[in-house]
């Protein structure tokens, strides 16, 4: 086995406390025994290195560009996903508060002198017809939400495919 003689630094050297990875620690380690150096000198020569390398600043524009294209592709099919969602709320609410309209003018038109207090039903249970009114709400409110929930699908579904689309496009 070859003695390594390891030459002191010329310059102070200070503390820092940094991470590494186990794979990065092996091979700065590998290099350092290569060169002949400590571990503390390798570390700072290669990083001095990959400052001074004149090929980083070729290669920083385009991580830029890349990951500015990335987000961007990325960007314009949610917005266009949260475009479809809001489209499709606002038809929904529109539909909701005409079809509520008509009920109110129903019952205005058959009941012009008592139509809101005949319109209400109570929360207490107390009346069976108002209960059996709530209850069928809440399975309507479920089938409507069913039924959202697979429509909503499909639009995720797409998104999910041009996201993958992207990550092959980028590979």
């Amino acid at each position: 086995m070859r003695e390594t003689k390891r030459a002191r630094r010329a310059d102070k050297t200070y503390s820092k406390h940094i991470m590494l990875t186990e794979f990065g620690r092996q091979k700065i380690e590998a290099w350092a025994q290569e060169n002949e150096i400590n571990f503390s000198a390798a570390i700072e020569t290669l990083a001095l290195l990959g400052l001074d390398d004149e090929r980083n600043s070729y290669i920083i524009p385009a991580v830029r560009a890349t990951t500015l294209q990335g987000i961007r592709l990325s960007f314009n099919r949610i917005a266009r996903l949260l475009s479809r969602i809001a489209l499709e709320s606002a038809v929904a609410r529109t539909m909701a508060e005409g079809v509520m309209l008509q009920l109110v003018r129903t019952q205005a038109a058959a009941f012009p002198d008592d139509f809101e207090e005949r319109m209400r039903v109570s929360r207490d249970g107390r009346f069976p017809l108002d209960a059996r009114i709530r209850a069928h709400l809440a399975d309507i409110a479920d089938s409507v939400e069913q039924t959202a929930l697979a429509r909503i699908k499909k639009p995720v579904a797409h998104v999910n495919e041009l996201l993958a689309a992207g990550e092959e496009d980028a590979a």
